[in-house]
């Protein structure tokens, strides 16, 4: 007699949504549940593809709709699906100082990181980037108690650093009602997971950021670490980027200056809080080396695993006792609470 116990069982499926792929792992803990798990996986690649194109800055969805009235001066409404995102996306800027900044949309586009069919192979020019930051600098604040906002001609929201934390978070909630609980969603780099995997946590590695030649589908890994409950975020320069001049431009950009950050390869960050964990680690990636403990600190985010361009490797402390490091692989700890105070510009 078989038995009705699935031990080493999963359902996975991928799937191309919001510009990634998209990667659902179940682990049903009896065999009569597999065909309803992959029933609940589908019911998730339509959520996350219905939300890609609503919540895409440059789309026909909500979220393109909104930004085409404030490119054209307009006050434009919220909308209301998305809500939820634009209060929480302003609330991080606003706690990480403005290094997270969710009003980017025209400078994105303006460098060719909306798409990578329209990259650059140059820099824009001075003018350019400097006519946008002033929009930026010029818009309004946003008012969470309003359904409108604007007007801010030359400026746009995007949300491609806390949507996929948002949406790969109730993805995970949609599978725990359908009653799978023990569930990883990976959106390229934003990965979630809830639950165990059979009889043991979940492990997610923490790769190594690609060099130029390097085989994308063979990444090498820095370190791995077992995960319950939590989202692992990591930004880095190697998805999406040009070289111009021996220098890389990749696509996280310093609002401020409106240019390509420098100092960092990749920034991971582990939170419970998927949203956190994206926008916060843009927020720290912006600040750069010298200066992202401080700013994890104020923000709450206790585990950082952050490699520098010269190859230097640094994990807090909290972090830094849960992982599995690769051989060969050298961390620096760094002790949040004892990091000096060190000024944010």
């Amino acid at each position: 007699m078989r038995s009705l116990f699935t031990p080493r069982t999963l359902v996975r499926h991928s799937f191309l949504a919001m510009g990634t792929d998209v990667m659902v792992t179940l682990a049903p803990r009896r065999r009569h549940l597999i065909k309803k798990a992959r029933d609940a996986i589908v019911d998730v690649q339509i959520m996350i593809r219905e939300f890609g194109r609503d919540g895409w800055a440059w789309g026909d969805g909500d979220l393109g709709t909104f930004n085409r009235q404030l490119a054209v001066g307009e006050r434009a409404a919220i909308p209301p699906a998305l809500k939820p995102i634009f209060d929480r996306a302003w609330s991080i800027s606003l706690a990480s100082g403005g290094h997270y900044e969710p009003r980017i949309a025209q400078l994105v586009h303006l460098w060719g990181f909306d798409d990578l069919m329209r990259l650059r192979d140059t820099p824009p020019t001075h003018e350019e980037i400097e006519q946008r930051v002033q929009a930026m600098q010029r818009a309004p604040d946003y008012d969470a108690t309003s359904d409108h906002y604007g007007p801010a001609p030359l400026t746009g929201w995007d949300f491609g650093g806390i949507a996929k934390g948002y949406i790969v978070d109730r993805a995970l909630d949609l599978l725990t009602h359908a009653g799978f609980g023990d569930a990883t969603v990976d959106a390229g780099g934003n990965v979630s997971a809830r639950g165990r995997k059979h009889d043991r946590s979940w492990l997610i590695g923490i790769r190594k950021p690609l060099e130029l030649g390097d085989d994308a589908d063979a990444p090498s890994l820095l370190a791995s670490l077992a995960v319950n409950n939590e989202a692992v975020n990591t930004h880095g320069d190697d998805q999406r980027f040009f070289m111009f001049q021996g220098r890389r431009y990749g696509h996280l950009l310093d609002p401020r200056s409106g240019v390509p950050v420098q100092g960092l390869r990749s920034l991971t960050v582990v939170h419970r809080d998927g949203m956190l964990a994206e926008a916060g680690g843009a927020a720290l990636f912006v600040a750069g080396p010298q200066a992202w403990p401080t700013l994890a600190a104020k923000l709450g985010i206790d585990q950082v695993f952050a490699v520098h361009s010269d190859g230097r490797i640094q994990a807090t402390v909290a972090l830094a006792a849960r992982l599995r490091v690769e051989p060969g692989v050298n961390i620096d700890v760094v002790d949040l609470a004892k990091e000096s105070e060190i000024a944010i510009d």
